[in-house]
């Protein structure tokens, strides 16, 4: 795969050829102290990778000291290797490990470390423009006929900044794990579209297109594509994930999403997000909570949904300078989602 034939000329790099990438990728205006901000500095010899002292507050700082690569004895060509593979498709931990030749404890924990740069990523940056929402699920299904969630099913929601009318085109994304009232068969609740817009949406410049629960189930099919794509992706190439790690899943989708379009370099990105971003330890990762179930087997009445909606979406509709009552029109036509 000409993917991987790219991803792998890393592993040919020689370490000063990988410092001076990770040097460009941190400190791209030369090095700065991490402590005081100043450019003043002498290096410290003898070390595999480099050593900086700070001239005027003395703070000692490794070049991977407050990146992903913390901590690790992995050379930085096999860090590489694992950013330029992940930044443009999706890859198990074991596929890693057998690429860059580590163990699969080592590439479960260096690929969490960057979806969890991703993760930060995707949290600070909000969406804005025309917003409409779909639900999704993903893992295998139960029998047909069967409506509650099956023990392996997890919805989600997806949000998209949007372009035309109400099945136009995505021009980001931002994915939402249900972990517990915020989706209902084939529904977002009001709880969860207000729970959505609080973690990924600017008020400030958003129009918010709200779910009218008295209609017919109608989807927003471009968003609705992109979704079950994903979790196709995540069935097929991870088989299964559990619920603990889900949200880092579904960030790291809605990243390379969000990535494509803007970025002319996949991993230049990501390398540098890696760069800047500190990491958690595997202790802080299996210590995560496990997220309670959503409920999809308690009947709720779509119009008191609706009248829900209206009553939580009055507070910040005054937030929203281009927003619509919930079962209103957003300017220019466009129904609602």
């Amino acid at each position: 795969m000409l993917i991987d034939q790219q991803a792998l000329r890393f592993l040919h790099y020689s370490d000063q050829q990988c410092v001076e990438i990770l040097m460009r990728a941190r400190w791209p205006d030369g090095f700065r102290c991490p402590r005081c901000g100043s450019a003043e500095h002498y290096r410290i010899q003898g070390r595999r990778l480099p050593l900086f002292a700070c001239a005027v507050c003395r703070r000692q700082c490794s070049l991977i000291s407050g990146t992903v690569m913390e901590r690790s004895r992995v050379p930085l060509q096999k860090w590489f290797t694992a950013v330029a593979l992940l930044a443009s498709r999706p890859i198990r931990a074991t596929m890693l490990a057998e690429r860059i030749r580590v163990t699969y404890k080592t590439a479960w924990l260096m690929l969490h470390k960057l979806r969890n740069a991703m993760s930060c990523q995707e949290e600070r940056d909000r969406l804005t423009g025309l917003i409409r929402f779909e639900v999704v699920k993903s893992g295998p299904s139960p029998l047909p006929w069967v409506r509650n969630l099956g023990e392996q099913e997890h919805p989600f929601v997806i949000g998209g900044s949007m372009e035309g009318g109400p099945d136009g085109r995505v021009l980001g994304i931002k994915l939402m794990q249900d972990t517990g009232g915020d989706t209902y068969i084939w529904r977002i609740t009001p709880r969860g579209v207000l729970r959505f817009i609080e973690k990924h949406v600017d008020l400030r410049e958003a129009v918010i297109d709200w779910p009218d629960y008295r209609q017919v189930l109608k989807r927003v099919h471009s968003l609705w594509k992109i979704a079950s794509d994903i979790a196709w992706d995540i069935a097929t190439t991870h088989r299964g994930v559990g619920s603990k790690y889900r949200q880092a899943y579904l960030h790291e989708h809605a990243y390379r999403f969000n990535r494509a379009s803007r970025e002319p370099s996949a991993h230049g990105h990501l390398l540098r997000l890696a760069a800047s971003s500190g990491a958690p330890t595997l202790r802080q990762l299996k210590s995560r909570p496990v997220p309670g179930r959503p409920d999809w087997d308690t009947y709720r009445n779509p119009r008191r949904m609706h009248a829900e909606l209206r009553e939580l979406a009055a507070g910040i509709m005054r937030q929203t300078p281009g927003g619509r009552a919930p079962g209103g029109h957003v300017p220019g036509g466009c129904a609602a989602g």
